[in-house]
């Protein structure tokens, strides 16, 4: 055996030891370290090929290797913005220059100079932006994702398209239908018509039936004159001790009806430039199983609601609604607005309704909001929610064999494989809390353990490289 053999195998040795003691320091300085992924030192024997006569010393080889898919313990934190991933996938975050980086450090506030999620590192963290110009994410490329800046959701106004109006319409209530009395030869009397918005005069004169709606009037001298101002040509309405008296003006038979406003609510919605308009809901029963509803524009009655603003919501023998409830009509300065009533029931209980609509007035966001699933929510002064971006996730066939770069964050290698992206909450990808942080996957007590292995085994081949030398040291004193 060479005595340069055992000098260089005390060498090997003691550099693979102090490979390894590095790894150890790395790991106890980075045990506090969000997101931070353990690395180890693991040894392969060099054998060099030897005689039986003749022992030739080979050498040991030291290759780290990070534990990068396990994973760390999560905890919970005060800040809404602190992500954590629980199960399969990185953070998809950017430097500066705008190249991508993978990571598990969500430790993300709002840079105040950009606007910009950074993490503690200075990564901006990456996301596809919902609403007007989104992109289809690609499944095996970062093509598409932009920084979540959150300052372009500022101060905005979105005005309403859809809402719902549901809940029960109680059977019991009285017909509000009510004939009026005639008056041979040629008029009509109703008695003490209630006067509200969305009360309805039917009459007949000459053959033809005609339907005064109440929009703007506030009592009956207003009626008359708005009936006498319509139908002045054919009729004549006046008031007659609070009855409302409709006269033919040729003197022909005359037919009507009152039907009153049974039950009446509102809803408010928005135009274009965040306006709030209030939506007047009048509802008449007209017979056993079949209620009127009509809309109106209650903010401003000289600019009416154009479009269907009336339709009759009938009802089967178990109380439910028959049709698809839908009035479509327009807001004024705003959009085509669907107003859902399929949620309607006509049961023998109370009148208990519920609305809502979409839309808001101008408003600053005071908050951001994570779910589960990677949506990125813009929480406004008023309330009001808005989809921002959603996060994906990205990951690698073999995410061991990341290479690690300063910061926490990782690249792909040729053995990691390339990009493969989804969103959380997809197969094969975690989901996202907010609040909280995944820590370190290092645990102490192993490292110290590690820490005394390698400095015994460092020791041990420094014994060898001391004896080897001094072996030397002899053999080359043989010569004086």
């Amino acid at each position: 055996m060479s005595l340069y053999g055992v000098l260089r195998s005390g060498v090997s040795g003691m550099n693979a030891q102090s490979n390894k003691l590095g790894t150890v320091a790395e790991n106890i300085q980075n045990s506090s370290t969000t997101g931070y992924k353990r690395a180890s030192t693991e040894f392969s024997s060099l054998i060099l090929p030897s005689s039986e006569g003749n022992y030739n010393s080979g050498s040991v080889t030291s290759r780290v290797r990070y534990t990068i898919a396990d994973q760390g313990p999560i905890a919970y934190t005060t800040s809404g913005s602190d992500l954590a991933i629980s199960g399969n996938g990185f953070f998809v975050v950017a430097d500066p220059s705008g190249s991508p980086y993978l990571t598990r450090a969500g430790n993300f506030v709002k840079d105040g100079r950009t606007g910009n999620l950074i993490n503690a590192a200075g990564f901006t963290l990456m996301g596809y932006k919902l609403g007007a110009g989104a992109v289809d994410p690609s499944l095996n490329s970062l093509d598409g994702v932009e920084p979540v800046n959150m300052a372009s959701f500022g101060m905005q106004a979105t005005g309403s398209t859809a809402g719902t109006f549901k809940g029960n319409l109680p059977f019991g209530q009285a017909v509000a239908v009510a004939p009026g009395v005639p008056t041979p030869p040629d008029s009509v009397l109703l008695e003490a018509p209630a006067i509200s918005t969305g009360a309805q005069i039917e009459f007949t004169v000459g053959g033809v039936t005609e339907r005064f709606t109440v929009t703007t009037q506030k009592n009956l001298t207003e009626v008359v004159a708005a009936i006498n101002t319509t139908y002045g040509a054919d009729i004549t309405a006046t008031d007659v001790s609070g009855d409302l008296v409709l006269t033919s003006t040729a003197g022909t038979a005359v037919a009507g009806s009152f039907t009153s406003v049974s039950k009446a609510s509102s809803l408010q919605v928005y135009d274009k430039v965040g306006n709030p308009i209030k939506i007047d809901i009048a509802l008449s029963k007209i017979d056993a199983d079949t209620w009127s509803i009509s809309v109106f524009n209650g903010s401003d009655p000289t600019k009416p609601l154009t479009g269907s603003t009336t339709m009759n919501l009938n009802f089967d023998a178990n109380g439910k609604l028959d049709g698809s409830g839908v009035l479509s009509f327009n807001i004024p300065g705003g959009e085509a607005f669907n107003l859902d009533m399929s949620g309607m029931t006509q049961l023998a209980g109370e009148y208990n309704v519920t609305g809502s609509s979409n839309g808001n007035a101008p408003s600053a966001v005071k908050d951001v909001e994570f779910a589960a699933d990677g949506t990125v929510y813009a929480v406004y002064e008023d309330g009001t929610r808005v989809g921002a971006y959603r996060i994906p996730l990205a990951t690698v066939p073999s995410p061991d064999n990341l290479s690690p770069r300063a910061g926490n964050v990782y690249e792909t290698t040729a053995a990691s494989g390339g990009y493969q992206v989804g969103f959380p909450e997809m197969s094969g990808f975690g989901s996202i809390a907010s609040g909280a942080l995944e820590g370190s996957n290092v645990d102490i007590g192993t490292e110290l353990t590690a820490m005394i292995e390698a400095q015994t085994s460092y020791t041990a081949n420094s014994k060898v490289f001391q004896t080897g030398s001094e072996l030397l040291d002899v053999l080359m004193n043989l010569k004086r």
